[in-house]
């Protein structure tokens, strides 16, 4: 098979991943502040990709030497094709955003600027310009014999021109960097009628020019958006003396500085300002220069204020009971009698969190090990992880330092870690970055001659913010042959030469490449001694190469091969003459969650095997990090997993088609019983909680679990995400489009 026949480029898939966040946003059957959210998490991503994956090829055309191009990529061309595809995105953009102003308008919800502002409301403004935004501005005068002050990363400026309207020649420059980080970008103004406004920080500043430099003589005032998004990379120091820690805190300091890798602007600003900043900023080399509308950093919206209409957000689905845990009883015990799986976010995520308590308290529990990647910022699992350790048991953790963008908030919980006593920090395996979502716990009864251990294996992060947004499994079991297999993953991690080998898990960068092959090849055997075979594989990316080409021989052979892929999705699904391969469905899903969950499923001739766990089909995924799939063994457990992916493969509401020949086509059919798998397994985990519920009432009344209305009260912070959770999504797709 030749590459171009098989292969897209992952940059390019990648914005095709994040087309279909904008077509979310396009989507009118979407509720209008969920469509300008996803505006906002486009504009995110688009940042991030521009930082990373733009910043990178910048680095091959600049250091071939040091940067040397992969096989098949001409930086050069990439950039320029890249940059055609976010220029006709953007005009979508503008058209979608537009389209939403008008509609929320007709919602009584109305934006002013300077140039609608009445009387009224200009008070309140001026008000509020003196008590909350004058002390936070510092510009800056823009002198040619003065050296040009330094653009953030993805920070709003305005770049201000002043001049007398009678002679406009005679005009100074200056500088003001938008303070969004201490103030929110979107205000609301005095209402009246039932009508909601709003204004935008950038126009308070417009109106308020006048009185910031009224000490120059000029009576116009005009101000221009431009932004900086720069290289997000940086290297680790060499020195074999500092620790990971140590490079990575310079490292850190570095990326602040990185190259521009794009500039956006208001296409509105004089050619004599933009030339100006062009040249005194030095942009001028930078290959991604973007004419664009008065406002920028659209990420912003994410964070709107909350308007009281149910109507124009999604319909509220609170973490509902897990049907198969019991209240009032140890989750140990519970966990030791069978396996249990927690889905995310449909069911309650504090069940991780009561167990690392009571794990914390149990006399009998002698020691807790976990592995976290992206923590939360006030993380409750790190606080019962220290409450343990200082109940006495003994507590190993990893932080992986080097996730990307993550880096200062795990230096943070490592510096809080390294202070308490009877914690290791463990550092892993030099070169390789951990990625895996594991927890296993220890416990020895007083009677009992051997050690019990239960362990948690998880598609996503340890992370009680982003579980309320993204859809995860988490395994709890104690069965011995996983368990024993956990343990040994952590004897790897602390130690580079531990010969680990593994009978029930997939363990990166051992074995995981081998063993999916192995089971491919097993479906292709089946099909070809008369059988039939069928492979099911849920993803964030598929992009390794070799894995497509075995995907691509297993669906010639005859295997049926169904895809669902949230991200980056590289594979052409054409066959060598052309034509579209009967034997490949692929699809990917853009809804109200972000897909997180990793679930492969092989048909092994009708005894199917299941895995989860945090393992993408990449090549860092694969041969690069430590990463881990585990199995699930439990009958009751598979049959869930299969009515998940069911609902997946079903859902026409919110999937696209990734077939070559239909790449992105909304699989909506616009009636009234349309399938909608977020919904619908929302509704599957919600009756299963009441069945279950109503099951205990029966034999344990004292242990019911609260109804609904109860629980919606008990955790209003789940049910209605809070600011601090919804910012979370400011870095959900992008993050996670390439793993997490």
């Amino acid at each position: 098979m030749k590459r171009d026949d098989i292969y897209v480029n992952r940059e390019l898939r990648w914005l095709s991943f994040n087309e279909r966040v904008l077509q979310a946003a396009e989507n009118t059957r979407n509720p209008l502040m969920e469509r300008l959210k996803f505006i906002g998490i486009f504009s995110s991503n688009l940042d991030e990709f521009y930082s990373v994956r733009v910043g990178s090829l910048n680095r091959m055309i600049k250091d071939p030497e040091q940067h040397p191009a992969p096989s098949g990529i001409k930086p050069k061309h990439l950039i320029k094709d890249i940059l055609q595809r976010v220029t006709d995105m953007a005009a979508r953009v503008d058209t979608a955003f537009s389209a939403i102003i008008r509609e929320l308008r007709r919602n009584s919800v109305f934006f002013v600027d300077e140039d609608s502002i009445t009387p009224l409301q200009m008070q309140y403004v001026n008000q509020y310009f003196v008590s909350k935004v004058r002390s936070r501005l510092f510009p800056i005068m823009l002198e040619k014999d003065r050296p040009f002050p330094y653009m953030k990363h993805v920070t709003i400026y305005l770049t201000v021109s002043m001049y007398n309207e009678k002679d406009p020649e005679n005009h100074r420059f200056a500088l003001i960097e938008l303070p969004t980080d201490v103030l929110p970008r979107y205000i609301r103004i005095p209402s009246r009628n039932q009508k909601k406004y709003f204004i935008i920080l950038d126009d308070i500043i417009r109106l308020c020019l006048k009185e910031i430099f009224h000490m120059f003589n000029y009576d116009t005032f005009k101000a221009y958006t431009i932004k900086i998004t720069r290289d997000g990379e940086y290297d680790l120091a060499e020195e074999v003396t500092k620790s990971l820690y140590e490079k990575l805190s310079t490292s850190l300091k570095q990326r602040k500085m990185g190259d521009p890798v794009r500039v956006v602007y208001d296409r509105r600003m004089p050619k004599q300002l933009f030339s100006y900043i062009m040249k005194h900023a030095d942009l001028q080399a930078c290959n991604n220069i973007i004419a664009g509308g008065k406002y920028h950093n659209a990420r912003d919206v994410i964070n709107f204020p909350k308007i009281n209409k149910k109507e124009l957000y999604f319909s509220e689905q609170p973490p509902i009971p897990n049907h198969r845990i019991s209240l009032n009883r140890s989750l140990i015990e519970q966990i030791e009698e069978r396996d249990h799986l927690l889905a995310l976010p449909y069911q309650r995520y504090h069940y991780i969190i009561d167990l690392l308590r009571e794990a914390a308290l149990d006399p009998d529990v002698s020691s807790i090990k976990m592995t976290l990647y992206r923590v939360a910022e006030d993380s409750s699992v790190v606080n019962a992880l220290r409450n343990a350790a200082r109940n006495g048991k003994k507590v190993t953790v990893f932080i992986e330092l080097q996730a990307r963008f993550d880096e200062k908030n795990n230096m943070y919980w490592t510096d809080k870690l390294s202070q308490e006593r009877n914690i290791t920090l463990i550092s892993g395996v030099e070169g390789f970055k951990v990625h895996s979502k594991l927890c296993i716990i220890t416990r020895k009864k007083k009677k009992e001659k051997e050690k019990r251990r239960i362990a948690l294996v998880g598609t996503g992060n340890f992370n009680e913010s982003t579980a309320s947004i993204y859809t995860d499994h988490i395994l709890m079991t104690s069965h011995p042959g996983i368990t024993d297999e956990v343990n040994r993953v952590f004897k790897l991690l602390n130690s580079s030469f531990y010969e680990a080998k593994f009978k029930h898990l997939i363990v990166s960068p051992l074995y995981t490449r081998k063993k999916i092959i192995k089971h491919i090849k097993e479906e292709i055997r089946q099909v070809n001694e008369g059988g039939s075979g069928e492979i099911i594989i849920k993803l964030n990316n598929l992009v390794d190469e070799k894995m497509i080409k075995w995907l691509l021989r297993a669906a010639d052979a005859g295997v049926s091969i169904k895809l669902l892929i949230r991200g980056i999705f590289s594979m052409k699904t054409l066959s060598s003459k052309g034509k579209e391969r009967e034997n490949i469905i692929a699809r990917a899903m853009i809804d109200r969650y972000l897909e997180h969950t990793r679930i492969i499923k092989f048909q092994n001739g009708g005894e199917p095997v299941f895995y989860i766990g945090s393992a993408d089909w990449m090549v860092r995924n694969l041969d690069n990090r430590i990463e881990v799939m585990a199995p699930i063994y439990d009958a009751d457990l598979k049959n869930e997993l299969d009515q998940y992916l069911e609902y997946h493969l079903r859902d026409t509401y919110s999937s696209f088609s990734l077939n070559t020949n239909t790449f992105n086509v909304p699989l909506q059919r616009g009636t009234p019983d349309e399938t909608r798998a977020q919904r619908d397994l929302y509704l599957l985990y919600k009756t299963w909680g009441e069945e279950h519920r109503d099951e205990s009432s029966q034999a344990e009344p004292s242990q019911a679990e609260p109804s609904q209305a109860e629980t919606a009260q008990a955790e209003p912070s789940q049910a209605e995400p809070s600011q601090a959770e919804t910012a979370q999504q400011e870095q959900s797709m992008n993050k996670l489009s390439g793993g997490s």
